[in-house]
């Protein structure tokens, strides 16, 4: 085995935040940071000392559950789990296999971990694999020290250092590709794209909606109208280019026409009513947030207008280059999207909050303990 591959290393411990079940009638999960011994990568797996993790909804909804103790996601859950999916850090170790990165490459990982070989994955479909792997839900995920993922997860950053962009920023923009692929999948993969001078509705402006809407200008929206009740979400989103932003209160029904449409805020039942109102002929509806309440839907507003509700899960599919240009290219600033910088140890009681009503995207440091 060369010099620089996979060191025979004495198997340490790190620190990671672990969700299990709860304990009582609290239907809150329980979440701990606790010290387990730091993987050791297979053949074509690859070490990575985590710097930056995401947090998403997605989170959020993992750590609640029904009162008879089932979850309340609405996606696969496979408890106990160590949180966490949306993550950049540094390569620490690879197996003899590996090719696709070396140690101290700089990478961003994906959240999905597909086989690449069932008959789903062969016709083009990671992201629906029959035996996918969801990091930090069916699969230890990013919220600790270490973590390792194949190496087809790992997408070096060297587009964004090579352009002279600093370690912090290159791991920042690393740590958004995630919830970004997640959008760019839904707009312009399932959802088919924005024609330039169409016009987009968002509904909810937390990280999700606030993407949604800045790639819809990237590729030429004419207008891009944000809902949500939040004041200090709506006047970020101003802040970063949307046309307009409104209360769903309040919101004046000539200005929601679109072709358009992106539910972000996970409350489908309540967005969907105003959606329909809002159609335009061909028009196109894209669901990038999930729900545990079912919806009701009105079917003669889609018959008539002959529009499209599009369901999407996931960013496989060679996304993370393209949105490494993106960003290279200027055309998304990592900085201005992220609303609040916490610790490991601070992570259990911001989940343990009830309502997600952060501002910008919440990035958490995973300050290192130890080294492999």
């Amino acid at each position: 085995m060369g010099e620089g591959r996979l060191r025979q290393v004495d198997p340490g411990l790190m620190r990671a935040l672990v969700l299990s079940a709860p304990d009582d009638a609290s239907q809150l999960g329980r979440m701990d940071i606790v010290r387990m011994p730091i993987p050791v990568p297979g053949p074509t797996e690859v070490l990575v000392r985590v710097e930056l993790c995401g947090i998403c909804g997605t989170d959020f909804d993992a750590c609640r559950f029904h009162p008879d103790r089932t979850p309340r996601f609405g996606g696969p859950l496979d408890l106990p789990v160590v949180l966490g999916h949306e993550a950049s850090g540094e390569v620490a170790g690879i197996g003899e296999l590996v090719t696709r990165v070396r140690p101290r490459d700089l990478v961003a990982l994906e959240s999905v971990l597909a086989c690449g070989y069932c008959d789903t994955c062969l016709g083009g479909r990671r992201n629906q694999c029959e035996n996918a792997f969801l990091a930090g839900l069916t699969a230890p995920g990013a919220l600790a020290e270490y973590v390792v993922v194949p190496q087809t997860a790992c997408h070096r950053l060297n587009p964004l250092s090579d352009e002279g962009w600093s370690r912090e920023d290159t791991l920042l923009a690393g740590a958004l590709l995630e919830p970004l692929g997640c959008v760019y999948n839904a707009l312009f993969v399932e959802g088919g794209g924005i024609r330039p001078g169409e016009r987009v509705t968002i509904h909810g402006l937390g990280p999700l909606g606030l993407f949604a809407g800045l790639l819809c200008r990237i590729a030429g929206a004419s207008r891009v109208v944000g809902l949500e009740p939040e004041a200090e979400r709506r006047e970020l989103a101003a802040r970063l280019g949307f046309t307009a932003c409104f209360d769903p209160a309040g919101a004046p029904p000539g200005e929601l026409d679109a072709e358009v449409h992106v539910e972000a805020s996970g409350d489908p039942a309540s967005t969907l009513p105003v959606i329909e109102r809002h159609l335009r002929p061909g028009g196109r509806v894209v669901l990038v947030s999930r729900t545990d309440v079912p919806a009701l839907i009105d079917t003669n507003p889609w018959v008539s207008n002959a529009a499209r509700l599009v369901g999407s899960r996931g960013h496989c599919g060679a996304l993370f280059p393209l949105l490494l240009k993106v960003f290279a290219a200027g055309q998304l600033d990592p900085r201005a999207v992220v609303g609040k910088t916490l610790s490991l140890e601070d992570t259990p009681e911001l989940l343990s909050e009830g309502i997600v009503s952060a501002v910008g995207k919440i990035v958490v440091r995973i300050a290192r303990h130890t080294a492999p």
